[in-house]
């Protein structure tokens, strides 16, 4: 492909690193990576959204779903294979540049750190040794190359950078951000598909990993803008969601897509999280 002659994928560092590290120390280098797993950041980020306070908190939550949404659409466009499976010390399936352990890692918890309104230099302190840990972890196990990680790093430090001005203005503009950006990985999927992770709804087929970003950013905006309205109290909105969750739940059980349960489960996981955002906050000052 046209990309891949300005990028040195070599596995020379990848020997090399497995090589300075003592297999005493795998099992730790293990467990360090799956702190950029796709499941703990989702939980570290539903936890935080919930704990912060509301206007922080959907800030953050706008952060993180337009990190995966960049990251989605990086992954759909350049789909650059993993090293060999010789090297690999852990299972894997998708594809391998960027590094989404890097990136979605520099996300969320170099958001989690932006969102903080006091002992925010600590929390960088803490965060920036654990991201580049996670990173190093994952061309140790074999499954990425060394750009993989600092092109990951990279954006994702980009993204933050541009995205904390746009979070000074106002909880809501981070989330329109997501959801236009989670659009965009959308349409990514559609003009360079078919991907490694494309699923099909009858003639549309579309990016799995783009899909759920999207469809999360709208389900967030669509709350966050029926809560501004004076008549859409707390609780009128969890009259709302919860039919809507029901219904859609339904949808999920009843269909075989997905796609489209992908969808769904994404559209009411951000209408959810954006409902609680703030909550925990509230609870423990009652």
């Amino acid at each position: 492909m046209w990309y891949v002659g300005w990028m040195d994928r070599s596995v020379g560092e990848i020997e090399f690193a497995q090589r300075l590290v003592p297999d005493v120390l795998y099992p730790a280098v293990e467990a360090i990576t799956r702190l950029g797993d796709v499941s703990v950041l989702v939980a570290v980020t539903v936890v935080v959204t919930v704990v912060l306070e509301r206007d922080r908190a959907l800030a953050f939550f706008g952060i993180v779903i337009g990190g995966f949404a960049i990251l989605g659409g990086l992954k759909a466009a350049l789909a650059l294979g993993r090293p060999p499976g010789e090297v690999h010390l852990i299972e894997t399936a998708t594809t391998g540049f960027p590094s989404g352990h890097a990136l979605g890692a520099a996300v969320v918890y170099g958001g989690l750190a932006l969102a903080l309104e006091r002992g925010r230099r600590l929390a960088v302190a803490v965060v920036a040794p654990l991201v580049v840990a996670i990173a190093l972890s994952r061309i140790v196990l074999g499954v990425h190359y060394l750009v993989d990680v600092v092109v990951g790093l990279g954006v994702g430090v980009a993204y933050l950078a541009a995205v904390d001005r746009i979070r000074r203005s106002g909880p809501e503009r981070t989330l329109w951000l997501a959801t236009a950006l989670g659009l965009g990985g959308v349409f990514v999927g559609i003009v360079f598909g078919p991907t490694p992770r494309t699923a099909c709804l009858g003639p549309l087929c579309l990016d799995q990993d783009t899909i759920v970003p999207a469809a999360a950013g709208i389900g967030a905006l669509l709350t966050v803008r029926a809560g501004s309205n004076p008549v859409a109290d707390h609780h009128l909105r969890w009259l709302v969601l919860v039919p809507v969750a029901v219904v859609g739940g339904g949808v999920v059980v009843v269909t075989d897509s997905v796609l489209l349960s992908s969808a769904i489960v994404a559209g009411i996981g951000g209408a959810g999280v954006t409902v609680l955002a703030g909550r925990g906050g509230a609870l423990w000052e009652s």
